[in-house]
């Protein structure tokens, strides 16, 4: 293969080449410089073999070759740099160093012992500089905005994680339930035809956040139950504090019980058991702290507040209305991250009744109600008046009561699917001119996730968290996989005594079965069953069965 030749071959290769476009200037450049030398090179050396002639030929084909997927690199990290999805090369690939073997280093087969021409020469020392200082330039202009695109890309990532206070986050939460009651003669004798029926158990709206990085608020209105609308939580509160952890002001549920202090989204029943209307303090306005160990172990808290209050939180009283209540929870197991865990607990809650004067009394695990007809006026149209539906069972009546005590423990066993619930409470009274009367209560429930779920639970406040289906309900389509959310059965054991000294309120059991079908980790659909069996002084014992369904969503 002559000279002539081999310049026509390369002008070829050259032209097939330049018909390719390229995307950026660094990669075209070094591609036309690469040719140039070359072209330059292979015609005054007469004496290379032709055999060596078609290696130079093959590895400049190779070349160009490289040179396209270079070029191909460089594009996608400027589309990378643009905002599209890069195609993975990294800034090395794209961007190889100056004088790299790869694009200027010339092939193995050229290197020969004769001098090179003077042609050659000058297009080393004139065309070759020229080049490389182009290629500096361009470089370091390249380099100018990379840097100047990662400080603005810096700037919008810190500005984008960068809290602005105040914040504020709207939750709400509504439950619909239906019930159905069938009573023996004695219950109908006692509480009258207790009728079936349907309401909204709790429609609530709340707003929470923070003002600053230590001060959160919560704020919450329920438009659902009797006397509604009504304030629950109104509170604020100050984290970091020294000694205390979080100290918080305001209307909240005051720490004692492990069902009190757990949201009613995630208790396993449709009611508390029977020991929460008479036994716990639940909302009042004071003011408390809590807090928990480094590893999560243990929590406590403690409060002091007004006792008896109205829709609003108000409470009116010269003589007593103030209590105090304390908590203590400790983690003795906790394993395979919390599906097996150990809850204990003790508490204490003291209560000196606004006007000594205080009635113990609880509704059987089951409400439905209605607001009865009311006043009307010119309109003919009636408002609300008295509250319809579900009557206590057992009630002490007024008992002048300077001050009480409730010792209270809790017990939660989760291991897998299976759990085991459970609290004991006894109320020391102390009546006005009689001895104390001891009033006890307990219950134990269990429940298990046929699907294989487990009761979760919040180490930093030591209460029931939100269950998480495996699959949530969904029937198959383009935004989800066929599933059928979690199913859970359960059954609780609930017993509360009113009777000792002069105090005869009256004795009461409740059996309850539950079935709860979780669709997704914030909706749930619950079946109920109860029996209750009560005693009170003036009817022996009546038997009462209850059959209620919820529909619950929170957001």
């Amino acid at each position: 293969m002559g000279a002539a030749e081999g310049r026509a071959d390369l002008l070829r290769a050259h032209a097939m080449l330049s018909r390719r476009k390229t995307h950026t200037h660094i990669a075209g450049s070094r591609c036309f410089v690469t040719l140039i030398l070359l072209t330059l090179f292979v015609p005054y050396h007469r004496d290379v073999r032709a055999e060596d002639k078609d290696e130079v030929f093959r590895t400049l084909l190779q070349r160009i070759e490289q040179l396209e997927q270079d070029n191909k690199q460089l594009k996608n990290r400027v589309e990378d740099l643009e905002g599209r999805e890069p195609s993975g090369a990294s800034e090395s690939e794209v961007f190889p160093p100056v004088g790299s073997a790869s694009l200027l280093e010339e092939p193995r087969s050229l290197r020969i012992a004769d001098e090179p021409h003077p042609a050659t020469v000058d297009a080393e020392s004139t065309g070759g500089k020229a080049f490389a200082d182009d290629l500096s330039e361009t470089d370091s202009l390249q380099d100018q905005r990379i840097a100047e695109l990662d400080k603005t890309v810096k700037s919008l990532t810190e500005k984008a994680s960068k809290k602005t206070y105040p914040t504020l986050t709207v939750n709400g939460v509504f439950q619909a339930d239906a019930g159905w009651i069938t009573q023996d003669d004695i219950s109908k004798a006692e509480y009258g035809n207790i009728q079936d029926g349907a309401d909204f158990r709790r429609a609530r709206l709340s707003a929470k956040g923070s003002v600053t990085e230590t001060t959160n608020y919560f704020f919450q209105m329920d438009f659902g139950f009797f006397g509604r609308p009504t304030f629950t939580d109104v509170w604020l509160e100050q984290t970091q504090v020294p000694l205390l952890g979080n100290v918080r002001i305001g209307q909240w549920k005051q720490p004692f019980s492990l069902e009190v202090v757990s949201s009613f989204r995630y208790t396993t029943f449709m009611e508390r058991s029977l020991l929460f209307q008479p036994f716990t303090p639940f909302r009042h306005i004071g003011a408390g702290f809590y807090d928990a160990s480094e590893s999560l172990d243990m929590t406590w808290a403690a409060s002091v507040f007004r006792t008896g209050q109205d829709q609003f939180g108000g409470s009116l009283s010269t003589d007593g209305g103030w209590g105090t209540s304390e908590r203590l929870t400790f983690l003795p197991l906790w394993e395979c991250n919390g599906t097996e865990y150990l809850h204990l607990g003790a508490g204490h809650f003291f209560n000196s009744p606004p006007s000594d004067t205080i009635n113990f009394r609880t509704i059987p695990e089951f409400f439905i109600g209605a607001n009865g007809p009311g006043a009307v006026g010119t309109s003919g149209q009636a408002v609300p008046g008295g509250s319809n539906g579900t009557p206590f069972f057992v009630s002490t009546g007024n008992l002048t009561v300077p001050a009480y005590n409730v010792l209270g423990s809790e017990l939660l066993w989760v291991n897998g699917p299976f759990s085991l619930q459970s609290e004991a409470m006894v109320n020391f009274v102390n009546v006005s001119g009689a001895d104390t009367a001891v009033l006890p209560g307990a219950y134990a429930q269990a429940g298990y996730f046929l699907t294989g779920e487990h009761r979760p639970y919040d180490r930093k406040t030591g209460a029931i968290d939100r269950v998480m289906p495996k699959t949530n309900l969904c029937f198959g389509g383009t935004n989800c996989n066929p599933g059928f959310g979690a199913w859970e059965v359960a059954a609780r054991w609930s017993w509360l005594d009113l009777n000792d000294s002069v105090v005869a309120g009256g004795t009461i059991t409740d059996y309850t079965a539950g079935l709860n079908w979780y669709w997704n980790p914030y909706t749930k659909m619950v079946f109920n069953y109860v029996h209750a069996v009560s005693d009170t002084p003036a009817f022996p014992e009546s038997h009462t069965d209850m059959f209620g369904l919820r529909a619950q969503i929170d957001f």
